[in-house]
């Protein structure tokens, strides 16, 4: 595991906001691709369409979206290499049991996102401040909106 390290000229952005979320949660996706913002966030929805489903885009750019029993809080940063994702799955509420929806979330949210390492992505993933993949650190520290 590799700490996720944020940027001096990323403070203040939805790069920041991604951060904080990675060091709070217990459980992040990272996708990392070649491709620009738009192929990797359609990507990401087309192999888990219930994103998309219920969604709020926020004044930042990053999307919570709603997803039966849980909420996954996501988005998409550019980086001079491609592009980044990271998706994190929250409870619907404070005093939700985990367990009630870990299951929808793997089925619906995180084994399809997996197969998009099929179509050249680095797919890993993370939590409390790490992620697995060395190269998403790298790029994340260049990464803008």
């Amino acid at each position: 595991m590799f700490p996720l390290e944020l940027a001096h000229q990323a403070k203040g952005t939805p790069v920041e906001a991604l951060h904080r979320i990675v060091e709070a949660v217990g459980l992040v996706i990272t996708v990392q691709g070649s491709g620009d913002l738009d192929r990797i966030v359609g990507d990401v929805v087309t192999v888990a369409p219930r994103l998309a489903e219920d969604h709020e885009v926020r004044a930042d750019g990053l999307i919570m979206s709603r997803v039966g029993l849980y909420r996954v809080f996501w988005g998409a940063l550019r980086w001079p290499g491609g592009s980044l994702a990271i998706l994190a799955p929250l409870s619907l509420h404070d005093r939700q049991d985990v367990s009630e929806w870990t299951r929808h979330f793997i089925r619906e949210v995180l084994d399809p996102i997996q197969t998009l390492s099929r179509q050249g992505y680095s797919v890993g993933g993370g939590g409390k401040g790490m992620v697995t993949e060395r190269d998403f650190c790298r790029a994340f520290q260049q990464a803008y909106v």
